[in-house]
């Protein structure tokens, strides 16, 4: 598996698809992944396959550090 942890953080943000961009808006705003089933009516395990390549592909180890980078993405 690629690691992106030392892409820069910019270009890590670039290589999510339009699913996981929509994903990390639900799941930036503090939503469960059962929450983010029932908003966007996929599966569970569609949900899950989408955050850990969120995850892989930021390089955050869990939900908090994912919303940080965010914010820090956000002012930048």
């Amino acid at each position: 598996m690629a690691s992106y942890n030392n892409v820069p953080l910019g270009l890590q943000w670039q290589r999510l698809t339009r699913r996981e961009r929509e994903i990390l808006v639900w799941v930036g705003g503090g939503m469960s992944n059962k929450e983010v089933v029932r908003g966007l009516g996929l599966s569970v395990g569609t949900v899950k396959i989408h955050v850990h390549s969120i995850f892989t592909k930021t390089g955050a180890r869990n939900r908090y550090e994912l919303m940080a980078k965010s914010v820090v993405r956000s002012v930048a």
